[in-house]
């Protein structure tokens, strides 16, 4: 039982985290729509949210199977995989430590804040290196929250089929 809230706990704190870096990101997008990554990692955190809540109380109540519970854990990882997977991909190629990289974030969609076209100009919603390699710091961040919360879910949905052979609720 203390496994399971403990998991439980770090799922939703994974979760949480995971859920407000990815509205801090979004709303530091200044030109344009929110990327779809950005986007995706703010429904994945809440969804992780979701889960998790509906797994601390079915740890308390025995009206949710423990397969089912196994099953929403399986949807939150892959989907906090996926999540971390995409902004691995987005962020390749970059070092957020040194300022040689500047003109790669400047093309990073998940770092510059949208950009917009002005008479054959590309305007972007940044200013200078610091505010860059704070949001390309966060997005690391986001992106190493993702995966942590993939293996909370992953622990979570073992305890579930552990409990389901042994025949208890979680």
């Amino acid at each position: 039982m203390l496994a399971t809230y403990l998991t439980r706990g770090l799922q939703l704190i994974m979760a949480v985290i995971v859920l407000g870096m990815s509205i801090t990101a979004a709303k530091w997008q200044g030109a344009g729509s929110v990327p779809a990554t950005t986007a995706f990692a703010a429904f994945v955190g809440a969804f992780g949210v979701l889960v998790a809540i509906i797994g601390l109380v079915a740890a308390r109540i025995d009206s949710i199977p423990n397969l089912i519970m196994a099953g929403l854990d399986g949807l939150t990882s892959v989907l906090m995989l996926a999540g971390g997977i995409a902004f691995a991909v987005k962020l390749s190629g970059i070092d957020c430590g040194t300022s040689d990289e500047y003109h790669n974030s400047f093309d990073n969609e998940l770092v510059n804040g949208g950009c917009v076209e002005i008479r054959g100009n590309t305007i972007c919603s940044m200013d200078g290196w610091e505010e860059v390699a704070g949001r390309c710091r966060t997005v690391e961040a986001d992106a190493a929250f993702l995966f942590l919360g993939f293996v909370a879910c992953v622990a979570a949905a073992a305890l579930c089929f552990m409990a389901q052979k042994r025949g208890r609720a979680v």
